[in-house]
């Protein structure tokens, strides 16, 4: 028998009939759309904003300001407006700043995690405008093990650019006296130790010598063998065993004769060797004498009046200010973009417990960022302004298989430039990276530029009208960079406290009215090779030797006097004991080559007897024999 039972009794709830829509899941998609919504429309274009301005500011090594960004998520498109760029040199004042930037993306790389630009806007660019604050300038990265083979270049050339050789040159010929900053200059030379080191060559040569002929063999040893000689039967053979006994006895001195004066002739080519090399250390103390004499100078601030050492003084750091900045654009550019990698010719082996990741590129494939072309302009009242163009800058330039090109023609009226022209090369499709840029600027002005800063003496332009060029070819670690400038109608301003220095001011600049700068660097990052020269260099050199020479020349005259004074004594010693132990080396093993070469004689006359007397004694035989034969035949015919 069955029974029912009311639901209603046992306390269960009805079951409710399931609708179209279910709420419990829509709800909380519509608060996580709701705050996605929110989020894009109230933060998302501060954060995105403060993003980009990091990034910038990492890049271009000092503080990127972005005054207003603006997105739409709908249009896949962003405004960005007021970009100032803070120059590392002058904090004071932007690099580059740009009013306005527009760009519209593409859905079809957005939902695949790339950004791809198909034309964007940079309107309305300006260089070198002031900031309302300065801005924060980065502190160089730190070498991750040590300074680079690049880092030593350069610093190798800041320091032999940063030297003030005009100001030093002024200083004396103001009056001071550089010889006279001798008596206060201590510390070694470089002389001294050099001599130590020769004194100890010379200790050690002497002990290893002395070991050396100790274990030569000595004159009783070859008595020996004189007297062995001397027993040797030479003549009244009475049969041919007589003197082939004589011939072998003779062989045996004569082997123990070689195998004694083989160590004599060893010594002698090896004390040739050490005496050869002690003259030529002898005559590499020349060479730190004048190492010394240079470092003086240096010292004593006693500069040349070279034409290049000045020219590197008055533009050298501009130089390497323009070769540093071309080296920061090459990392980053080779960073952002880097270049296709090398094959390998042979696959490396793999562990076969994991798994291998391939990377297959298609026609319609995005790199990771590419911006296909982007115009630039900035137009100014009266039709002047500027245009260019970039194309293909992409983080990935072996999938999109053409190089960065980027050019720039026009006028910054406002900052008083005109004439530029500048085209921008970046190849990174192949395994070698190449960088190539010309630039060329026909007319800037020029007002205040310092050239030469010091206590005694200040030189700069204060005014002038340039123009200016600069071309850079950077394959692989090869670098080819060439600059020039040329200033027109300059007006000079120096001063001076000494009435000699500004009256050799004036004489060395007088007349010049036109001032050429030409340089040219090369080699690899490693080691480069430059090359700076500039007519102003020449005419001061000219300028200031009528007024500097004598002086100079005294003062070289006196280190190098002082130099040799403090050295004199100690070489003098070191000059007669290398003499004597050259003298008595000599000696004692030209003793026992004589007695080599005597018994050598005397072996060479014993061996030309004996065998003269073998000879004979041969024919003495080989004629009795004959003469037995003879009688036997006859014997046999009987």
């Amino acid at each position: 028998m069955t029974s029912s039972v009311d639901k209603s009794q046992t306390g269960q709830k009805p079951v409710k009939k399931q609708g179209a829509i279910r709420v419990e899941a829509v709800v909380p998609m519509l608060i996580v759309v709701g705050l996605i919504v929110l989020y894009f429309s109230l933060f998302f274009d501060a954060h995105l904003r403060r993003g980009l301005e990091f990034g910038a500011t990492q890049a271009n090594g000092a503080e990127v300001n972005i005054g207003t960004l603006q997105t739409s998520v709908f249009n896949a498109s962003m405004l960005i407006g007021d970009v100032q760029m803070t120059d590392p040199l002058q904090p004071h004042r932007n690099r580059v700043q740009i009013g306005e930037v527009r760009f519209g993306m593409l859905w079809d790389a957005l939902l695949r995690g790339k950004v791809m630009i198909d034309e964007a806007t940079v309107a309305d660019v300006q260089i070198d405008t002031p900031r309302k604050r300065a801005g924060k300038v980065l502190p160089p990265p730190a070498p991750q093990s040590g300074p680079s083979a690049s880092d030593r270049m350069m610093a190798k050339m800041k320091e032999a650019f940063s030297g003030n050789v005009v100001g030093d040159l002024a200083a004396i010929a103001a009056g001071a006296n550089p010889a006279e900053q001798l008596q206060q200059i201590g510390g070694d030379l470089k002389s001294d130790a050099y001599m130590a080191d020769l004194q100890k060559s010379m200790d050690e040569t002497e002990q290893q010598w002395k070991a050396r002929m100790a274990a030569l063999p000595r004159g009783e040893d070859f008595s020996a063998l004189r007297t062995r000689l001397a027993n040797v039967q030479l003549k009244d053979f009475k049969d041919l065993q007589q003197v082939q006994a004589s011939v072998k006895e003779l062989q045996a001195i004569r082997d123990e004769f070689e195998a004694k004066s083989k160590p004599i002739a060893e010594a002698g080519s090896s004390l040739s060797g050490d005496l050869k090399g002690l003259q030529t250390s002898f005559s590499g103390l020349d060479d730190v004498v004048r190492e010394d004499v240079r470092g003086l100078q240096a010292r004593m601030k006693l500069p040349s009046l070279d034409a290049g050492n000045l020219s590197q003084a008055l533009f050298g750091m501009d130089v390497l200010n323009k070769l540093q900045q071309a080296r920061g654009y090459m990392d980053q550019a080779r960073q952002y973009m880097p270049a296709k990698s090398k094959q390998a010719t042979k696959p490396a082996p793999r562990n076969i417990h994991k798994g291998r990741d391939y990377a297959f590129g298609h026609p319609k494939g995005y790199p990771a960022f590419w911006l296909r072309r982007a115009i630039v302009t900035s137009t100014l009242p009266g039709g002047k302004g500027l245009s260019g163009e970039i194309r293909d800058a992409a983080t990935d330039q072996a999938l999109v298989g053409r190089p960065m090109i980027a050019t720039l023609k026009g006028d910054f009226p406002q900052q008083g430039v005109a004439g530029i022209k500048a085209e921008l090369v970046v190849d990174h499709t192949k395994p070698e990276p190449l960088e190539r840029m010309e630039l060329s600027v026909a007319r800037y002005g020029v007002a205040g530029r310092s050239l030469v800063s010091s206590p005694n003496v200040t030189l700069g332009f204060a005014q002038a009208t340039a123009a200016a060029g600069f071309t850079a070819e950077l394959r692989g670690e090869q670098v080819a960079i060439q600059a020039s400038n040329q200033f027109r109608d300059v007006a000079f301003e120096t001063t001076a406290q000494s009435p000699v220095v500004r009256e050799m001011m004036n004489a060395s600049l007088s007349g010049l009215k036109t001032v050429s700068m030409d340089a040219r660097v090369s080699g690899t990052w490693g080691d480069l090779d430059w090359d700076l020269s500039t007519n102003l260099g020449d005419a001061l050199a000219r300028g200031m030797k009528r007024y500097l020479q004598e002086k100079m020349d005294a003062a070289r005259k006196r280190i190098q006097a002082q130099v040799d004074q403090r050295i004199a004594a100690q070489r003098q010693k070191l000059t007669a004991r290398r003499g004597e132990l050259e003298s008595r080396l000599k000696s004692a093993l030209a003793d026992k080559q004589a007695q080599v070469d005597k018994l050598r004689n005397d072996l060479e006359t014993a061996r030309r007897d004996l065998e003269q007397r073998k000879n004979a004694a041969t024919d003495e035989q080989k004629q009795k024999l004959k003469q037995e034969a003879n009688k036997l035949l006859d014997k046999w015919r009987r």
